[in-house]
């Protein structure tokens, strides 16, 4: 196991410890985009599920959207890994082509759909791969564009209480992510949608990048602030 490996698997662990996300015969389901995050997310929730001192189990899921991406090598990677991997059909990118500002209703509708999948399955958990920048734009998003002080949460329990989505991540710097993808070469798939820009978040995600050249560390201490009390 290399130097960046160890880093992350001891982070994901410490942030399951620290928030309670995994308990004794969980059935977690990895949500994989195909970009970096969420295949790392899967492959460090892989790698734990050896050694954590509760028995779980690790599957993964793709949302295809309709538009034609391709997902073989993902498929490859699970299997190589022992990580279960099915991909999910819909017509999301069909759903959403006509509108002006689609990211929003699309998150929505591909949240749902994981949302459907992991409960027809009998999954306990459900693993997405925000990071702690993820946390840090979208609580300097809310701030700025909704006067809100709120941000992502680490748990989050649906109402039925079958279900928890759970963030792994959300204390885990994106640039260890970036040179652990690079190491492991993970097999990314480009998004192929050509609208996944988000104006706001490109702005806030400019803001931090920015105040970073002088102040290293702000996405960190954006996301601490909030961690005692951060919500959605």
């Amino acid at each position: 196991m290399s130097r960046k490996e160890d880093i992350l698997l001891s982070q994901i662990r410490q942030c399951t410890d620290k928030y309670g996300m995994i308990a004794e015969g969980d059935r977690v389901l990895c949500a994989v985009s195909g970009g970096k995050d969420s295949l790392a997310l899967a492959y460090g929730l892989k790698r734990l599920s050896g050694f954590y001192p509760v028995k779980f189990t690790v599957s993964s899921v793709t949302v295809d959207m309709g538009l034609n991406a391709d997902f073989s090598a993902v498929s490859e990677f699970m299997k190589e890994n022992g990580i279960p991997y099915e991909t999910v059909k819909t017509d999301i990118g069909e759903a959403v082509k006509d509108l002006e500002k689609p990211c929003s209703l699309c998150a929505r509708l591909r949240r749902a759909a994981l949302c459907s999948y992991a409960a027809e399955h009998g999954f306990t958990k459900l693993a997405l791969g925000h990071t702690e920048d993820d946390a840090a734009e979208t609580a300097l998003m809310n701030l700025l564009y909704g006067g809100r002080l709120y941000t992502l949460e680490p748990t989050t329990t649906y109402d039925n209480k079958a279900l928890t989505l759970i963030r792994p991540l959300i204390t885990t710097n994106e640039r260890l992510i970036i040179a652990l993808s690079k190491e492991l070469g993970l097999p990314i798939v480009k998004n192929p949608c050509g609208r996944e820009s988000d104006s706001a978040r490109d702005e806030v995600r400019n803001i931090i990048k920015q105040t970073d050249k002088t102040c290293r560390g702000t996405a960190h201490r954006i996301a601490a602030a909030y961690s005692n009390g951060g919500k959605q």
